[in-house]
């Protein structure tokens, strides 16, 4: 690990959604979903840990068979994993105090959720207050009460008012669900444009609603958010599109599939200004383990090459 982080840090920092990183891999929301379990992965070779997602009150998510598969040995070879967690946590309040007593050596980045206007702001304006918080992630892949129970990245009238209410010192992301329709992801990405309010796109959440079977997740009848590999063409092709409609001044935030240092490349190719890991992190569950996946003979040339010509 140690010998990762040398070869592979920037010789100078960059920017990435108003936050300056010295690599273009984050630790996704999803894996850090906890303030306590945010320190191992701030020791892996990531440039910044996302934590959350975070509600305004504590939730204790959902319960019974959480996530399928079992093992990362049957996430590789399966190709794809399932979850539906219920974003567990302890509130923005508890969240909040506890990010401001710790010392971090990278930047942090916070995922909040919310069922209507109000709960993104009342986050905003918590989580800008902690000096540890560098940015402030919207997660947009959550219902809302306000808009009739819509996945709030499907209702373009909720974003438009959920933007126009941003305020505060700290840069604002969002993240939202893959569109199957590229007409709506234009229109959404023309809101985010006249807003001028956010700093980067991360995309893609999880592909809602995919299904193996009840005995693979208990919730909802047994429908649950796709992630892995599977998703990583369509994440790319988000890049894509997001980046051909968005200002340049926006950065697209590629999320999806990524577990060998040239899929990382793939998605820098397609338009993203960094990436974010959150599948192969989860199932492994062993930060130290991140420098060797994205070094690994056979799979990572282009990554280190990349890494090389900006070192």
């Amino acid at each position: 690990m140690g010998e990762f982080k040398r070869n592979t840090r920037m010789s100078s920092m960059f920017a990435v959604g108003g936050i300056d990183l010295d690599g273009p891999v984050m630790i996704a929301a999803g894996v850090c979903k906890t303030p306590e379990s945010v320190g191992p992965w701030m020791a892996s070779a990531a440039s910044a840990v996302e934590s959350g997602s975070y509600t305004p009150k504590e939730n204790a998510g959902n319960d019974g068979k959480l996530f399928h598969p079992e093992t990362l040995e049957e996430f590789e070879r399966l190709g794809y994993g399932l979850n539906s967690f219920g974003m567990p946590n302890v509130g923005y309040e508890l969240a909040a105090d506890k990010f401001a007593m710790m010392r971090l050596e990278k930047p942090l980045i916070v995922s909040i959720a919310g069922r209507n206007m109000q709960d993104y702001l009342d986050g905003m304006r918590i989580f800008s207050q902690c000096d540890t918080v560098a940015a402030i992630e919207f997660n947009f892949g959550c219902p809302n009460e306000t808009h009739g129970g819509r996945i709030i990245s499907f209702d373009a009238s909720g974003i438009r008012d959920i933007l126009n209410g941003i305020y505060g010192p700290k840069p604002i992301w969002m993240k939202v669900s893959p569109y199957s329709d590229p007409m709506l992801l234009k229109e959404i990405a023309g809101i985010v444009n006249e807003s001028d309010k956010i700093r980067a796109v991360v995309t893609c959440n999880t592909f809602p609603n995919a299904y193996v079977d009840t005995n693979a997740i208990s919730p909802n009848g047994g429908l649950a958010g796709l992630s892995g590999p599977a998703l990583k063409p369509i994440a790319l092709g988000q890049v894509v599109q997001w980046r051909k409609h968005l200002k340049s001044d926006i950065d697209v935030i590629g999320v999806g599939g990524i577990m060998t240092g040239n899929d990382i490349v793939d998605f820098l190719d397609a338009g993203a200004r960094a990436v974010q890991i959150a599948s192969c992190a989860f199932w492994s569950g062993e930060p130290r383990r991140l420098g060797e996946w994205l070094t690994a003979d056979g799979t990572s040339e282009r990554f280190q090459a990349l890494l090389a010509s900006r070192g």
